[in-house]
């Protein structure tokens, strides 16, 4: 019976969403067929009944043939069935080469601009239309205190983001005065170890897949100086996590995050609720678009625990959180959220 079928979707060239159904069955010796395509609008509807006897298949089987008569007999039962159908109209009638729609088809996503590379394009991708916006820029703060922290000695240096690497650099910070004789590096994630090695600072470790929490489960226990230059508002990890692996942590801003104007269609959309989902990739990121935009919001899609947390802080509903800070791991749990 369900040779039959498959007969009927090869005959037509049926794609996963063309609205064609078969349904076969063995009754009294013969193998009964029915078949259909429906417009896509339930306005018309082409049928076919057909049946064979399959007796003679059943005497293959006992003669030792085992079931090839009957599938013979069982595909061109299904072909039967798609010419017939294609003589009555189908192809005029639907697509009948319709696929299933991508995950995302219809989803408007709102995305910062500084989200993981590729990842509006993964979006793109599967379906939804991305809007990105400049919801946070780094702005630099004096490096003095960094500096006499370098000069004072340590023994690992802790990078948490590709913006800590672009202020070291702009502050005219060499790879000689960041890793001195006998100290080390570490990144927090691939992105970040990458722009290092722009630098000539190839890092010692790298989280994988990346964040505060996976350096701290690679991360040596101490004693010893982790010195975490970055943001003047950081997320929790990865210095609570190192500091109970018995490292001494200093943490030195070296960059403060600064909510952006955003535009006023953006707002528009927002505060109409004309976006589905709203991917948060920092703690900054949710406090200023709830700041622009108010709440209720969209619903959001966290890059990781802590933007999440930072998220619900400000009022933010979470659907959904990636298992790994990466482009790939967000579109998956974006196409979980919401492909329903």
């Amino acid at each position: 019976a369900a040779i039959a079928e498959r007969g009927v979707l090869a005959g037509l060239a049926a794609g996963c969403a063309a609205p064609v159904a078969a349904y076969a069955q063995v009754a009294d010796g013969r193998l009964q067929l029915a078949a259909r395509v429906v417009a896509t609008d339930g306005s018309r509807m082409l049928a076919c009944a057909i049946g064979a006897d399959v007796a003679e298949a059943a005497d293959a089987q006992a003669a030792g043939a085992a079931g090839v008569a009957e599938a013979l007999d069982a595909q061109a039962l299904g072909a039967a069935a798609a010419q017939q159908l294609l003589a009555d109209g189908a192809a005029e009638l639907v697509d009948l080469g319709a696929s299933k729609p991508p995950a995302l088809a219809g989803r408007r996503i709102l995305v910062p601009a500084r989200a993981p590379g590729g990842f509006a394009e993964l979006l793109t991708a599967s379906g939804a239309e991305v809007v990105e916006a400049q919801f946070t820029l780094p702005e630099p703060l004096p490096l003095d205190d960094l500096r006499h922290a370098l000069a004072a000695g340590f023994n690992w240096l802790v990078i948490s983001s590709v913006a800590t690497v672009n202020v070291l650099v702009n502050g005219g910070l060499g790879a000689a005065e960041l890793r001195p004789r006998g100290a080390r590096v570490a990144a927090v994630g691939p992105a970040t170890a990458a722009a290092l090695r722009t630098i000539g600072l190839p890092p010692d470790l790298v989280a994988d897949p990346g964040g505060g929490a996976a350096l701290v489960a690679a991360f040596p226990p101490g004693p010893g100086m982790a010195l975490l230059p970055g943001a003047a508002d950081p997320s929790v990890q990865p210095s609570a996590g190192l500091a109970e692996l018995g490292w001494q942590v200093r943490a030195v801003p070296v960059y403060r995050t600064v909510a952006q104007e955003l535009p006023a269609a953006v707002v528009a959309d927002w505060q109409a609720g004309r976006f589905d989902a709203f991917v948060v990739t920092a703690g900054s990121v949710a406090r200023a678009a709830v700041e622009a935009g108010g709440l209720p919001g969209p619903k959001v899609i966290a890059i990781g625990e802590p933007s999440a947390a930072a998220s619900r802080a400000v009022g933010l509903e979470v659907v959904a959180i990636a298992s790994a800070p990466t482009s790939e791991a967000l579109v998956a749990a974006a196409r979980e959220a919401l492909s329903t």
